[in-house]
């Protein structure tokens, strides 16, 4: 089945932090994906770099 969301590897650093390390995954058309951190809750940094933000 097609992939219309692929993530391989995501990492986000700043200066010496590492915010994201090593995400993997994909979503296939009709699939609903929810991204959950320590707080319950889309982790911010993962969301924009994702987005290309």
């Amino acid at each position: 089945m097609e992939s219309v969301v692929e993530v391989k590897n995501l990492k986000k650093t700043y200066k010496d932090l590492t915010a994201v390390d090593n995400i993997t995954f994909d979503v296939k058309k009709g699939e609903i994906l929810g991204l959950l951190g320590p707080t319950v809750a889309v982790d911010p940094q993962s969301r924009n770099s994702i987005l290309g933000r």
